[in-house]
Parts: C-alpha cells; sequence; structure tokens
C-alpha cells in the first residue's frame, strides 16, 4: 500500500509548526516496516490534494484550534471531523474534505484511506519558531501514533470508506 505522511503548518508560527515538527521526527525515526513517504507542507486545501494524489493511503498531521481539548491533546481524526479542525475549513482555499472530492470529480487518484493525527494548539498565531511546552511534550506521543499508523495494513480502511461515502451522499 503507497502511503504518504504530510506535516501541515506553518514553521513560523509557534505551535501551527507541530505538524511539521512530527513528520521530521517520523523520518528521523526511519521505520523500516513501512515505505511511506513523508514530507512536509505549508499549504492547505488543493495542495493537499495534489500532495496525496497517486497515492493508497493518507497520514495528515497537523495543529488544531478546537478549543474543546487541553493543549497538547493528541487525536485521531475521521474525514467527517476534518471540517471542525483549524485546517479543515480554510478562508484561502477549499477545506480538506471539498479538495479530495473535488480531486475525485476531477479524476485524480486520491486515497479513499486518509487519516488524520491532530495536535490541540495553544498558540498558532505568535511569530515564533518553538513550540509551547505543552505541545512540544506531545511530539512524541503524536509521532508513535503516526508510526502505528503507518505499520498499520489497511486496519480500519473499510471504516474510512464508509465515512468518505456518506460525505459524497
Amino acid at each position: 500500500m503507497k502511503t504518504i505522511v504530510v506535516g501541515m503548518g506553518n514553521p513560523v508560527l509557534t505551535d501551527d509548526g507541530v505538524g511539521m515538527e512530527v513528520a521530521r521526527q517520523v523520518r528521523q525515526a526511519g521505520n523500516s516496516d513501512s515505505d511511506a513517504e513523508v514530507v512536509e507542507l505549508c499549504a492547505g486545501g488543493l495542495r493537499i490534494m495534489e500532495a496525496v494524489a497517486g497515492y493508497d493511503r493518507a497520514i495528515l498531521v497537523d495543529a488544531m484550534t478546537t478549543g474543546n481539548w487541553v493543549p497538547g491533546t493528541v487525536r485521531r481524526l475521521r474525514m467527517e471531523e476534518a471540517r471542525l479542525t483549524r485546517n479543515g475549513s480554510c478562508i484561502h482555499d477549499t477545506g480538506l474534505v471539498e479538495a479530495l472530492e473535488i480531486g475525485r470529480l476531477a479524476g485524480v487518484r486520491v486515497p479513499d484511506d486518509v487519516r488524520i493525527v491532530g495536535i490541540e494548539v495553544e498558540d498558532a498565531t505568535t511569530f515564533g519558531e518553538t513550540l509551547t511546552a505543552a505541545v512540544a511534550a506531545a511530539v512524541p506521543e503524536a509521532v508513535a501514533c503516526v508510526l502505528e499508523l503507518m505499520r498499520a495494513k489497511g486496519g480500519d480502511h473499510d471504516e474510512h470508506r464508509r465515512v468518505l461515502l456518506q460525505l459524497r451522499n
């Protein structure tokens, strides 16, 4: 199964860079059980769709600012929950769910199996290249979560497919 891990964010907006930091550490861990490609992306919407095109599975890692969780909380999200995260819906671009659907409608082969690892952040608006303490402390848990997902051989693939089909209807 051809897999891509995408660490998203802005590395100069404090906690917003957490997805990119997780991607760097996943790459350094060098998981020999998986041939997944690990990339960092400072973009959203259609650019995410372009990045995951041609892969069977995508694992997206990003900061989230829901206000529902303590900063540093690591969550696995379904596609239907992506609309609730900061990057699930972007005013400058289309949201993740919509971008993948646009890709499908345009004939682009995008993954049916999309998993999201979200890290609740404390500060994603202050200029700075250092994560806050709570978010930095959550990075090892997020890395472990991504590595576990990378090792999974499809696991709950049918559940993700079911969610995508529901979103399409």
